[in-house]
């Protein structure tokens, strides 16, 4: 009975994450749309959250999925900044 009650508790974690990691992924969402700062951490805590849903065979959520390449897509392709234009 104990293995069961382990077994329920992480599935409870990993919903937990899921759904933490949906309103983080919104929180990004959103300084993206409003070209707001997005902090290291929270990059960081998105990936964290992702290699830990991965490392459990659980899909990412859509909406963190999406952040996560836009993310990778600005790293690769940056726009350039309003102070280097002339």
């Amino acid at each position: 009975m104990a293995r069961r009650q382990d077994e329920t508790v992480t599935a409870d974690k990993i919903a937990q994450v899921q759904r933490l990691s949906s309103a983080l992924a919104a929180r990004v969402r959103y300084a993206q749309m409003v070209r707001g700062p997005i902090l290291p951490a929270q990059v960081d805590a998105l990936l964290a959250a992702a290699m830990l849903l991965q490392e459990h065979e659980v899909p990412w959520p859509s909406l963190v999925e999406q952040v996560l390449h836009d993310l990778a897509q600005d790293l690769e392709h940056p726009e350039p900044s309003a102070a280097a234009e002339p």
